[in-house]
């Protein structure tokens, strides 16, 4: 079953529903965010399920995609990055179902998740650390080593000394 997305989700009527939901986010909404982002025009497509798991904890699962504008770290100029993120997190999940299953957990407040907290989540942890553009002249300032010039060669000042030596 397919239902519009909204920013707040019961747990266990979701589990026992085992709801598919879809739709956008704009990157306006998330605060954290916006503090990486050159515009907040973008919009985050999002899509996820909340099913039961095989660890005793339910799951939520889903993928994000969205194009977001950020500042190239070496020329300062606006660059687009598209993200497209898969997710898969237990949610209240114990010690144990997290070791077991190697997977991450979300906590719920009185049983109900934030989806727009989880979606903002995955995005700031899946930017790249160093924003830059795979060219390096994309800064017309920065030079590399083949641009510059070449070292002055200087002479051995004990070539002399190698006249000098004599054969025995």
């Amino acid at each position: 079953m397919q239902d519009k997305l909204r920013r707040r989700y019961q747990i266990q009527k979701e589990v026992s529903r085992g709801g598919f939901f879809e739709g956008f986010i704009d990157v306006g909404e998330l605060s954290r965010l916006a503090v990486f982002l050159l515009s907040d025009q973008a919009k985050i497509a999002v899509e996820f399920s909340i099913r039961q798991s095989d660890y005793d904890a339910p799951i939520l699962e889903g993928r994000l995609e969205a194009e977001l504008t950020l500042e190239c770290q070496r020329c300062l100029e606006a660059m687009e990055i598209p993200l497209r993120i898969d997710f898969k997190l237990l949610i209240n999940a114990d010690d144990n179902a997290v070791a077991e299953s190697s997977l991450e957990t979300v906590y719920s407040e009185d049983g109900t998740i934030d989806i727009f907290e989880v979606v903002e989540d995955e995005i700031v942890l899946g930017l790249p650390l160093v924003i830059m553009h795979d060219d390096i002249a994309c800064n017309k300032f920065w030079q590399t080593q083949e641009q510059g010039p070449e070292p002055a060669t200087k002479e051995n000042p004990f070539s002399v000394l190698a006249k000098l030596k004599t054969i025995n």
